[in-house]
């Protein structure tokens, strides 16, 4: 009897066995496909934000690119001004200077003729100002200025013509170590370091020349220019030693800094 029960419940199991399988089998090939699914929209969307983090670095390369470039022409701009902008500003400068001291000259001439066509005619001044156009309006003076302006144009062969006119027509005369110094200045700004040293010097010629420590910062100048740093630093030097009221000691100090 219980035999009989056993071989009826087999095909029983059987079934349900059979029956598990299959659900099971049928899970298992769901699984699969449900995180393909999944996989296939996380990788849609990290393509998508893979493309927008490539579009991002491209742009901020070209940036970069973009800045770079721009803080390259703003290097070479602020390295053009400098060297020549800087000099010019110097050469602008030392005119002005110069006609400070003209005007200044001319001045103290003025004030001190009145006491002494006083003192001629005891005590009764003659003084008048037509007396002054002989030192506002002389003939050196005047192509001395003219010597001046023609620098100032840049126009350095024709500077160099007019102020050698000066220094031959008036070997002693009030402008002669000034245009010394101004044929050095224009030779330096032709780039002729030597024959501007050889002007400079020249300058020393007259004894207590307004123009002296100019000459000697320049002096200094050039040698740097020239390459020869030793020289440049013993000159510069000497302008320390020899003008210690120099407007140039502070500039000249610099330069000495940046020797090697």
């Amino acid at each position: 009897m219980i035999r009989l029960y056993l071989l009826a419940a087999v095909p029983i199991i059987s079934v349900i066995g059979c029956a598990a399988s299959r659900q099971q089998l049928g899970n298992e090939a769901l699984l699969p496909e449900i995180d393909v699914i999944q996989v296939k929209e996380h990788s849609d969307e990290a393509l998508k934000l893979a493309q927008e983090a490539k579009l991002d670095v491209e742009m901020v390369t070209n940036k970069l690119t973009e800045t770079d470039n721009r803080l390259l022409l703003l290097s070479e701009e602020v390295s053009s001004v400098s060297i020549a902008k800087i000099e010019e500003l110097e050469n602008r400068l030392s005119l002005l200077i110069e006609a400070y001291k003209d005007l200044q000259a001319q001045l103290t001439a003025l004030e001190a003729m009145p006491r002494s066509y006083a003192k001629k005619s005891a005590g009764k001044a003659t003084f008048s100002p037509a007396s002054a156009i002989p030192l506002l309006g002389s003939t050196e003076y005047e192509l001395y200025q003219s010597g001046l302006r023609t620098f100032n144009n840049r126009v350095y062969d024709k500077a160099i013509e007019i102020f050698t006119d000066v220094i031959k027509q008036y070997p002693n005369g009030e402008y002669a170590d000034n245009a010394r110094y101004w044929i050095g200045e224009c030779y330096y700004a032709l780039g002729d370091y030597a024959s501007g040293i050889a002007s400079f010097i020249h300058v020393f010629d007259r004894k207590n020349s307004s123009k002296a420590d100019d000459a000697q910062f320049k002096i200094g100048l050039s040698y740097l220019k020239m390459g020869q740093q030793a020289m440049a630093k013993a000159e510069l030097n000497k302008l320390i030693d020899r003008y210690p009221a120099s407007e140039y000691i502070e500039r000249a100090k610099k330069y000495l800094g940046e020797i090697k």
